[in-house]
């Protein structure tokens, strides 16, 4: 099939549903193509183009449409392009979509355009802001840095190799507070020691990649704790992260923020981070913790032999498993 305008329809179309790179490179990867082969492009129309080309020669056309008919079941042009009618798939003519038709069409002038809602109610915010308060920027003694977070007695959570040894934990520090203001100024930092004489547990990268530490004095007092507790997360939903990437003052990703594996005492998702935000927290939309943060790039699926370019955390029912087995945590 040569490039023509159905192609370029479904170009369009796809465009308008998966508007980023990171986006697309979940569709390509479900679809079998490999992205080594494919130039992405930040711009939505330029970025299909290129797929949609690469899997034209692969005949894999169908196969991207297949995926994004499993992600928008009820999209009637994406329906019809599964049935071979390539033609028809186009988006609404723009000028008839947002001409005024009257209040007989008052029914259709809004809608949830995504797959799900991504509608929160206001206090989404303000939650958020609270849950960010224990989350701290760990500092080892040789410079590098990470993320972690209290929880319940003044305990720090971090990932294994961010804190390796007792000997890497006593020499290290934890910043509450390292971040701008709503004036965009520097916040005061609260520093505190690490004590692990008083408590320390670890799990190897390759069995769980998390460490406890006690957080000397009463941290917990000013800056709160993060509760863990077990939970049930699927695939499809959403996860935000409170994290001090590049070693940086804190942020929030909250785009792109979809959960693709859950299994194996793993989770990977599409949200952002950069090396420092190891130890992160991995929150729900109700803001508990689901996972640790621990590493991204090109992972291999747990149970799969093929690899997708995600991010990927510890489950948090691996680590209170750990942490009740060290002693740490009742049951």
């Amino acid at each position: 099939m040569n490039w023509n305008r159905t192609l370029a329809n479904l170009r369009d179309a796809l465009a308008g549903l998966y508007p980023t790179v990171q986006d697309s490179r979940r569709v390509v990867s479900d679809a079998g193509l490999n992205p080594a082969y494919i130039a992405f492009d930040a711009k939505a129309i330029n970025n299909w183009f290129n797929i949609l080309r690469e899997a034209q020669n692969r005949n894999k056309v169908q196969a991207v449409i297949k995926v994004a008919c499993g992600d928008y079941p009820e999209n009637e042009w994406l329906a019809l392009a599964e049935q071979g009618d390539l033609a028809a798939v186009k988006g609404p003519d723009i000028a008839e979509d947002v001409a005024w038709k009257g209040l007989e069409d008052a029914d259709q002038l809004e809608k949830i355009i995504g797959t799900q809602s991504t509608l929160m109610p206001i206090r989404f915010l303000e939650a958020g802001l609270l849950n960010a308060r224990p989350v701290a920027r760990v500092i080892r003694a040789d410079g590098a840095s990470g993320s972690g977070f209290l929880t319940d007695d003044n305990l720090l959570i971090t990932c294994h190799h961010v804190l390796p040894t007792e000997d890497s934990a006593r020499e290290a520090v934890a910043q509450f507070n390292y971040q701008k203001t709503v004036d965009g100024l520097d916040a005061p930092v609260d520093e505190f020691r690490l004590v692990p004489y008083g408590a320390f547990a670890t799990s190897p990268a390759e069995e769980g990649d998390w460490t406890a530490v006690r957080v000397e004095g009463e941290p917990n007092k000013r800056w709160g704790a993060l509760r863990l507790t077990h939970v049930d997360l699927q695939v499809g939903d959403r996860v935000n992260i409170v994290q001090h990437p590049g070693g940086g003052p804190k942020q929030i990703a909250l785009y792109h923020n979809v959960v693709v594996f859950v299994g194996n005492r793993r989770l990977q998702y599409l949200t952002d981070t950069l090396p420092g935000s190891s130890g992160s927290p991995i929150f729900d939309s109700d803001w508990c913790v689901v996972a640790l943060h621990h590493s991204g790039g090109w992972l291999r699926e747990p149970g799969s032999k093929r690899m997708y370019f995600r991010n990927e955390g510890i489950h948090v029912n691996a680590i209170l498993e750990g942490l009740i087995a060290e002693g740490l945590r009742s049951a």
